[in-house]
């Protein structure tokens, strides 16, 4: 459990004023995993899963010496097979099973997230008809058809006073998502929908709440904990948005971290401790189900209106039952049976073989498989379909990043394929998301700085010293990327030119080191197409999005599908990684990182196996 009780010493309120308590529940970044089932490993797990939540928010909810509210941050419709087979099958007329997952634990209202759009319009329109609860979001506007969420709502609530009397609450509730779904996700939504920034559209909506006759305004944003000045249209806007008077506390999610947590550093504005944003109470509740937020508030009735007198912050697990499923995870389940195994079957079928082991355990460490399949398969699509275009003579390279590599989703978020069938769900694994295909025109001058925006995930390493941390621990493994079609090199010797937030940090430091095509130096003013996904290319993850002009083809195909017909035309995977990218050789040196313990049943160059680490993972050393 991880926790903080800082009083706030804005608020003075006379000892003797009327008390009440407020607990705001939080998920995030649920991704369909409402069963305690993983969908790309094909077995279960107890770890993950919104059905795994359910007794202690019926618990927390049920606590007598508080009011409670319950929210979802968004990004609960797409992200396993499952809500692929849903979103292609539907459920039989029946309810959305995450939307009827919201409607049975009582939700008092959601927000969106940005991969909420990556069906289109039609298929979110028809899963929130059902919802039982308000949805929420300011910063979207409809440029045709009913609007999906409102601005605002407000939530009354009859809070019991320590007086013995009851008096009401009006609490404030609205939503934000990031402003680049319209471009991340332009082919879904046709341009049917228009963006605004998170903070000029909170700057607009909360004198609206505070006019509506709110007293207290939860924000619900589905945006990161980034920068702490804001820039128009910044994707992790949390901070900023925490600073404007009348937001009293913040919601927050889409980068999958913990808050309260070591996820952020300590700053004057950033409490990772206490769990604030310029002093206000603020939750993230990590990813997949896997925690829940929990934000007490003690409030004070003073001179006819609420202020908050102090909080506590906490994240707590998701935890599996002894005894077997209760009866409300039993009605939870009841409400996907169908799909469920469905889905399974459909993510068992073969669609080709494999002759070498295929696993992501050592994916940031040295050329990985899994991201060279990928990058094969993305390269080869952008080759046939750009074959006749005017830019045909450009060479065509490829960028990928890993998205099962460990981290903060723990030991079992690797892939690992034995020798023989790949099924649609290793497929699946190997790129998760519904994001399309883009086929880029980037100089020599931008991969450049693309890799350097990469490098930023490993520490600076001391040279002549042993055991140093090897991964920037605010660093994510999907902004880890590597390009393929090029050799390259990264000294960590030298410091990193980007933050893990992709600000600059030091203008003249570089990393990248010996950048070859083809045996060949690149040069600034070369000229390339890159194959990238659509979050990569518009600027997601903090890298250098690319003009209009640049963007010289767009797909309407997911990369994964384009991976799963690769693989079904290749039939059969002989070879292993090749050597694209080193770390330049640092003499006597090594490095520590992590990974799951059955890694150590495969070698690397480099890489030994050093024994039991934390959090159920092994520690591995990298000598340079």
């Amino acid at each position: 459990m991880i926790m903080s009780s800082p009083e706030d010493e804005a608020v003075k309120v006379q000892g003797s004023d009327p008390k009440a308590r407020l607990r705001i529940l939080e998920t995030t970044d649920l991704h369909m995993q409402l069963l305690a089932y993983d969908y790309f490993a094909d077995h279960s797990d107890s770890d993950t899963g919104l059905i795994q939540l359910a007794d202690r928010i019926e618990t927390l909810r049920s606590d007598p010496s508080y009011t409670s509210v319950l929210f979802d941050n968004g990004d609960f419709i797409q992200g396993n097979p499952l809500a692929d087979y849903v979103a292609s099958n539907g459920t039989d007329d029946q309810p959305h099973p995450m939307i009827a997952a919201f409607n049975t634990l009582k939700y008092d209202a959601i927000t969106l997230g940005n991969h909420e759009f990556n069906y289109g319009l039609d298929m979110l329109r028809a899963a929130l008809a059902d919802a039982r609860f308000p949805v929420t979001c300011a910063n979207i506007h409809q440029i045709k058809g009913n609007a999906l969420a409102l601005p605002y709502v407000i939530l009354d609530r009859d809070m019991p006073c320590d007086d013995g009397k009851t008096r009401t609450l009006r609490i404030g509730v609205t939503g934000f998502v990031t402003p680049q779904i319209t471009v991340w996700d332009r082919v879904a939504l046709k341009g049917e929908l228009e963006t605004e920034d998170i903070v000029f559209a909170a700057e607009r909506v909360v004198p609206q709440i505070k006019a509506d006759g709110a007293d207290i305004i939860i924000a619900l944003c589905h945006s990161g904990i980034g920068a702490a000045d804001h820039c128009e249209t910044m994707e992790n806007a949390a901070v900023p948005l925490a600073a404007i008077p009348g937001i009293d506390v913040v919601l927050t999610g889409h980068t999958h971290e913990m808050f309260p947590g070591d996820d952020q550093p300590r700053t004057n504005i950033v409490d990772p401790v206490n769990g604030t944003l310029h002093g206000k109470p603020a939750i993230m509740a990590g990813f997949y189900g896997n925690w829940l937020g929990v934000i007490d508030l003690q409030l004070g009735w003073h001179d006819g209106s609420w202020t908050i007198r102090s909080h506590q912050s906490r994240l707590e697990p998701c935890s599996a039952r002894d005894n077997g499923p209760s009866p409300l995870q039993n009605q939870l389940s009841t409400h996907l049976q169908t799909a469920h195994s469905a889905t399974i079957r459909h993510i068992r079928q073969p669609i080709a073989r494999t002759e070498v082991p295929i696993h992501s355990y050592y994916a940031n460490i040295v050329p990985d498989l899994t991201q060279q399949l990928l990058a094969r398969a993305q390269q080869d699509f952008i080759r046939r379909v750009m074959g006749g275009s005017q830019h045909h003579a450009l060479p065509v390279l490829s960028s990928t990043s890993p998205f099962r590599a460990g981290g903060r989703a723990g030991p079992s978020h690797y892939i690992d394929i034995s020798p023989g069938a790949i099924a649609l769900r290793d497929a699946a694994a190997i790129y998760p998301f519904a994001n399309t295909l883009c086929g880029i025109r980037r100089s020599g001058a931008q991969i450049r700085q693309w890799l350097e925006r990469a490098a930023s995930h490993f520490a600076q390493i001391i040279p002549g010293q042993h055991d140093q941390l090897m991964i920037n621990p605010h660093s994510p493994a999907y902004n880890s990327d590597t390009i393929f079609g090029l050799s390259y090199e990264f000294d960590l010797s030298q410091p990193a030119h980007f933050a893990p937030d992709g600000s600059v940090i030091n203008a003249q430091a570089g990393r990248v080191r010996a950048l070859k095509y083809q045996g060949q130096p690149v040069a600034d003013n070369d000229s390339f197409i890159v194959a990238a996904n659509s979050y990569r290319t518009h600027g997601g993850g903090g890298f250098r999005g690319a003009v209009e002009a640049d963007i010289l083809y767009q797909s309407t195909k997911s990369a994964r599908d384009v991976l799963i017909d690769y693989l079904r035309s290749n039939e059969v995977v002989t070879q292993p990684a090749s050597h694209t990218w080193y770390f330049t050789h640092l003499p006597d040196t090594s490095t520590i990182f992590q990974s799951a313990p059955a890694a150590s049943k495969y070698t690397a160059p480099g890489v030994s196996h050093v024994g039991p680490g934390t959090g159920g993972f092994d520690q591995y050393r990298f000598t340079f």
